[in-house]
């Protein structure tokens, strides 16, 4: 029996063992996998919450830094306030070195250094508010840079050191967490092979639980690389503002100071001026991109839908893009196909920042000897609607296939290369993105590095129902030819003369057209009108009009077609012998309106009015700026037009001069907005209230950075009778004056 029992020992011993490597196996996994969640809850609770803290708290110092920039420039309104914000930020603050102390687990006297170093720039912050209240700016500046900023280093120096040792603290834990899910998963194959029964019960419950632990290293890295990934953008973001920013401000002090050093020669104070003018354009084309992203998103944008001129809007968009090709060597080409109706409703703004954007980048990223084209044609819809699809189209640089997928994503480019070589924000796309979004459009881009980008853009607008068809100068007897070299501009010309019951012919050489001119004439059915193109290649458009002129006279009327300001080449078209000009691209009214106007010896083409300096002679105007050298640059333009100036540094002092002078003494006030002591809309509706007789009657116009839709319509509301955006465009200014005092 002790025999026949043997057997049974020996597996009642092995069940032993197996029961005792189960127990073993099961003690060691329960035991990694309390050491795995120990460790994970303690990155969350420690080194995660602690760089958390030190990133809000640097934040923060930044945010405190450049507020207290106000200190210098004495824009504050009250003391109240700049002390009330410090000390919200040092509240906040002092939360977060408390955190940080409980959390903490590098060495305490870290974070002593950081408490040290806030308690300093505390007693050292309340110190410059008392300094700056009775010296110069000039002195504030040079007390700041050496008492105070040096605090703010010392206090981001110790972020830095609690950030950096928290983040590798992280990535050991990490690290540690992975060792354990190895170890743990090398003991479940040991004993799957030695006992697979009991694997297989034991092992289930284990490994879900190691997958749900190892799903949270990796949602933890995923989260990591994310934050890292968007810091890593805004930081180069950051780095091209720095470097767009500085390059045009240099150029503007560097081109001031040698203009001052040069005040005896003319040309080149003018041509000091000429830079520092361009630069400007472009600082502000930079902060506009800015506040435009911001902007959208915040969710401020607004849509208007009024009626627009599509001719106009062109005509406004080609000429500046075309100057700039021109000035780069690229060819620039526009036109139009299919356009039934000019006169839509709609944003015609928004419309016009989608296009620049397009076409400024299709400029900027295609090499010399290169073209951009911009097309144009519409598709009508149901219930008096049409869609617009705008096309532009480059043989730049391209975009590779990777890149297009985050193109319209903030603050990216292609790479730094781009950025260094080509400068821009990385806004540009991300902002167009957004502005076709809000007009319930769709854009679609087609690319490949070396090949040039292709950019369709699909609008929705509304049609004008009450567009003007009549036609009063009867064209249908008259012989036309069109001449340009570009086939689709010939083509889209000879449709729009069908139209008008004309019955065209084309041709797209100059020499050519100058021979089909004398045949016809030889044969004594002269042209009527020739129809030709500026640019082409073999004859320009002023040679062939020259030609013609010395072969057959005036008898053809001649109309020059030109891509941008025709004033560049006015006097000598003129000499040639030209009668009219036309704009690309050509559009059924504007061709009417050039032939009529031939027609009826109208020649005289509409120019692009330059500075016309009204005379406000016997006019006095109240001036209401703080900034002292924008009042001196507004002062200097509106003495020009001959009207006595009185100036007022703040709102309140606009309504005490308003009402110490007699009834009808100011003709007009021109209202900053934002002024210390009383700004400018509220001054603007005290003055309404008054009980004088004029408060209703004076006009007020602002004058104002305040540049969105939202400070127009805030101005009118609170007023006012027109907004007028700084920096100022002379020519409005002088024209919103002559309409507000009539």
């Amino acid at each position: 029996m002790i025999q026949k029992n043997r057997p049974a020992t020996k597996l009642s011993k092995g069940a032993i063992v197996i029961c005792i490597i189960a127990f073993l196996f099961t003690a060691s996994s329960i035991f990694i996998t309390y050491s795995m969640n120990q460790k994970a809850q303690s990155m969350y609770d420690h080194p995660y919450t602690v760089s958390n803290s030190a990133r809000a708290m640097r934040s923060r110092l930044l945010d405190m830094k450049r507020f207290s920039n106000i200190l210098i420039t004495h824009t504050f309104s009250t003391d109240e306030n700049v002390e009330t914000f410090f000390q919200e930020r040092y509240t906040m603050q002092n939360e977060d070195i408390a955190v940080i102390y409980d959390r903490y687990l590098g060495p305490v006297e870290d974070v002593d250094v950081l408490r040290a170093a806030m308690d300093n720039l505390i007693q050292q912050q309340a110190t410059a508010i008392s300094f700056s209240e009775n010296h110069s700016p000039n002195e504030v500046q040079a007390y700041m840079e050496t008492n105070i900023y040096p605090c703010y280093d010392s206090v981001s120096d110790a972020l830095t050191t609690i950030i950096d040792f928290a983040d590798s603290k992280i990535y050991s834990l990490n690290e540690q967490v992975q060792g354990s899910g190895y170890v743990s998963t090398v003991l479940s194959l040991v004993l799957a092979f030695s006992i697979i029964g009991l694997t297989i019960l034991s092992n289930r419950k284990e490994q879900r639980s190691i997958a749900a632990l190892t799903s949270r290293e990796l949602d933890l890295q995923d989260a990591l690389l994310l934050a890292q990934q968007a810091s890593n953008a805004k930081k180069d973001f950051l780095s091209r503002m720095s470097h767009e920013i500085r390059t045009p401000m240099n150029v503007i002090v560097g081109m001031s100071t040698i203009a001052g050093a040069h005040l005896d020669n003319k040309n080149r104070v003018e041509d000091c001026l000429s830079k520092i003018a361009l630069s400007s354009q472009h600082l502000l084309a930079l902060i506009n991109d800015v506040l435009d992203m911001s902007k959208i998103e915040e969710g401020k944008l607004s849509v208007s839908y009024e009626q627009f001129h599509l001719p106009q809007m062109f005509e406004a968009i080609v000429p500046a893009i075309y100057a700039q090709a021109t000035a780069k060597g690229i060819a620039f080409h526009c036109e139009t196909q299919e356009v039934a109706y000019e006169t839509l409703i709609g944003d015609a703004l928004r419309v016009n920042q989608i296009l620049l954007n397009l076409l400024s980048n299709a400029v900027k990223f295609t090499p010399k000897g290169g073209s951009v084209r911009l097309s144009a044609r519409q598709i009508p819809l149901k219930n008096g609607h049409i869609k617009l699809i705008f096309s532009v189209e480059d043989t730049g640089i391209g975009m590779s296939e990777t890149f297009l997928e985050r193109l319209f994503t903030p603050f990216e480019q292609e790479d730094g290369t781009v950025s260094r070589k080509y400068g821009g924000t990385g806004l540009g796309m991300a902002i167009t993105k957004n502005l076709v979004t809000l007009l319930g459009g769709s854009i679609h881009v087609k690319s490949r590095l070396g090949e040039g980008s292709v950019f369709t853009v699909e609008l929705p607008f509304e049609v004008f129902d009450q567009e003007e068809k009549s036609k009063e100068c009867k064209l249908e007897n008259l012989r036309v030819l069109v001449v340009d070299d570009d086939e689709n501009t010939c083509a889209h010309a000879s449709l729009l003369l069908k139209k008008m019951g004309i019955d065209a012919q084309w041709i797209q050489r100059g020499c050519d057209a100058v021979q089909m001119v004398l045949k016809a004439h030889e044969a004594y059915n002269d042209y009527d009108v020739c129809l030709i193109d500026w640019k082409m290649p073999d004859m320009d458009g002023i040679e062939v009009t020259r030609s013609i002129r010395e072969k057959l006279g005036s008898d053809t009327l001649i109309i020059i077609i030109s891509a941008y300001d025709w004033s560049e080449i006015e006097h000598e078209a003129r000499q040639a012998g030209a009668n009219a000009f036309v704009a690309k691209p050509l559009f059924e009214s504007s061709l009417y309106h050039a032939l009529s106007t031939a027609m009826q010896f109208e020649s005289t083409p509409e120019e692009k009015p330059g500075i016309q300096t009204p005379s406000f002679k016997g006019r006095r105007f109240l001036l209401v700026e703080d900034n002292e050298l924008n009042r001196e640059i507004a002062i200097e333009l509106l003495k020009t037009t001959d009207a006595e100036i009185d100036a007022a540094k703040n709102g309140l002092e606009a309504i005490e001069q308003f009402s110490a002078s007699p009834i009808g003494y100011y003709d007009l006030i021109l209202m900053d907005i934002q002024m210390p002591i009383m700004g400018g809309y509220e001054a603007s509706k005290r003055i309404r209230a008054s009980a004088r007789e004029d408060a209703q009657t004076v006009p007020i116009l602002t004058m104002t950075a305040n540049a969105f839709r939202e400070d127009v319509e805030e101005a009118l509301l609170s007023g006012m009778n027109g907004h007028i955006a700084k920096p100022i465009d002379i020519n409005q200014l002088y024209t919103m004056i002559s309409e507000a005092l009539k």
